[in-house]
């Protein structure tokens, strides 16, 4: 491979990353929007429908976060293959709203609460790649524009070109489910009003799973050559649109057992529009649209902090998991990145949106979270600076108690000027 085919491989490999570090913090913001429980529904006419569409929303859109998590980890892995370094910490886009990297000019989504025009504005970022478009490595309207360019690199390399599989994060370690307990929603959102079997108490439950990824549609995989390379990044090109030949661009996988990310939000997009605002309201927290920690008050600057600290040392352990293999990989990603999204992040900012504060323009607000990246003062002492930060929020905020006890249980990534990672 030239040097200059391998430089043009890792700038775009890099931007594909780049990409899935964009549209994760905008999907999970609209996803903590959303109460999937409502409490107050069951006097309303249409109680039962919102309750339905209030849970079966969050669940999609979770289901499409975790599939844009494994996009990130492919692209990695392809990278790295190919002897390049991911770099993720402090890789989020700086503010909000934003274009896409190296999205044609005029697109613009941000941090915003589930509404009608963000799920037009998520399917603009979903959007299927039109018949005959070429592959682009700027400037693209499509994903699939951009994975296509991609693709026709990854046909000037040979199989000698792969390498390093040890080095990637592989499906077999538990790195990846397709499915979890915030991608599952009931058929009805009333069914816990059912009776339960007492001889049988989970079959309430389980008549009415929905789990909208297929286990088999895309995995998480080693690249350890260039027909890996291909299945990689087509399976992020389908999962995101679907079968370019399908006009309703619904499926993503030869079984048909799941629906594209653009399906997706297209089916919720219909369904949104039989809801009044006030139908809404029942579900969806006031988020204010954008937020940053200089527009918060100062008293619940520590809690937003922290959040935004745990958001970037998630991913400087993902980083750094590709620096390293076998048992210490395992630890820093599966136990901490891994465990710290969901026990610490999830409950940081699922907590969190139960406060409220005053706006700039004097509204009552929730307290979002503002998915800033969070630079440490030093990489050889970040996980003792995220420590320090948890324990400065003040009681007050109502912190899970059981926050800096897990956060003391995150690998301690230790990063000194010389660059090599001490575990």
């Amino acid at each position: 491979m030239s040097p200059e085919l391998r430089q043009a491989l890792y700038t775009h490999l890099q931007t594909a990353i780049e990409i899935e570090l964009s549209t994760i913090p905008i999907y999970l913001y609209t996803y903590y929007s959303i109460q999937r429980q409502p409490q107050h529904t069951d006097s309303l006419p249409n109680g039962q429908q919102i309750a339905t569409f209030a849970n079966k929303a969050g669940g999609l859109l979770m289901s499409v976060a975790v599939e844009e998590m494994l996009h990130m980890s492919l692209s990695c892995n392809v990278l790295r293959a190919l002897g390049g370094q991911p770099k993720l910490y402090c890789r989020s886009p700086g503010a909000y709203p934003t274009n896409l990297p190296h999205h044609k000019a005029g697109f613009s989504v941000g941090l915003t609460a589930l509404t009608a025009g963000q799920l037009d504005l998520f399917m603009g970022i979903e959007e299927p790649e039109q018949p005959g478009s070429p592959p682009q490595g700027d400037n693209w309207t499509s994903i699939g524009q951009f994975y296509r360019y991609i693709l026709g690199l990854i046909e000037e390399t040979s199989d000698e070109d792969y390498h390093y599989a040890d080095d990637q994060l592989a499906a077999h370690r538990g790195y990846y489910s397709a499915n979890n307990v915030d991608t599952v929603y009931p058929k009805d959102g009333y069914y816990i009003k059912q009776p339960e079997n007492p001889f049988n108490p989970v079959e309430r439950g389980a008549s009415q799973a929905q789990y909208p990824n297929n286990r088999d549609s895309g995995k998480l995989m080693r690249i350890r050559c260039k027909d890996d390379a291909r299945r990689a990044i087509h399976s992020i090109m389908l999962e995101g649109e679907g079968y370019t030949h399908d006009p309703a661009h619904k499926r993503d996988d030869p079984e048909n057992n799941e629906v594209s990310h653009w399906y997706k939000y297209a089916a919720l997009r219909k369904e949104i529009a039989a809801f009044s605002a006030d139908d809404l309201g029942q579900f969806i927290l006031p988020f204010p649209s954008n937020p940053t920690s200089a527009g918060y008050p100062a008293e619940v600057l520590p809690l937003v902090t922290l959040a935004n600290a745990v958001y970037s040392y998630l991913f400087l352990l993902t980083e750094t998991a590709y620096r390293t293999a076998g048992d210490a990989q395992e630890s820093i990603f599966y136990i901490g990145m891994h465990k710290g999204m969901i026990f610490i992040l999830d409950k940081i900012i699922g907590g969190m949106r139960y406060n409220t504060c005053t706006d700039a323009a004097g509204n009552s607000v929730a307290l979002a979270p503002t998915f800033e990246n969070y630079a440490f003062d030093s990489l050889a002492t970040a996980k003792q600076e995220l420590i320090a930060l948890c324990q400065a929020v003040p009681a007050s905020l109502n912190l899970d108690s059981n926050i800096l006890g897990r956060i003391q249980d995150l690998p301690d990534v230790n990063i000194p000027p010389d660059g090599i990672v001490r575990f």
